[in-house]
């Protein structure tokens, strides 16, 4: 596989997983009882939090292992209130493997 089909499959994962996170934040606060405040804070901070971690880790730091932390934290992060999904373990799980492949080759010439 060519660095660049991994790299633009790479950013479309983490891009398209950071829209899914906001999407899942907004539409939340429309369509759950949130019993608390504090439930409410805690979804918000974790879906906004992966978003903007996937977001800065790939597009703010340049290709490397700070990279590839930034967007699995992000990643986990956000993935955590979104568990009890089948789709979103298994993006998590991509958006990882292929940050870390990415991270792990070494520099173009």
């Amino acid at each position: 596989m060519r660095s660049g089909g991994l790299a633009s499959s790479t950013k479309f994962l983490v891009l398209a997983l950071s829209v899914l996170y906001l999407v899942a934040a907004v539409g939340g606060l429309a369509l759950f009882d949130f019993e608390t405040t504090r439930d409410v804070m805690l979804w918000l901070g974790f879906l906004v939090a992966g978003a903007v971690l996937m977001v800065l880790g790939q597009l703010g730091v340049p290709r490397g292992p700070r990279s590839a932390a930034m967007v699995s934290v992000g990643a986990v992060l956000g993935g955590l209130p979104l568990f009890w999904t089948i789709l979103v373990p298994i993006a998590v799980a991509a958006v990882i493997t292929c940050s870390v492949a990415l991270a792990r080759r070494p520099a173009a010439a």
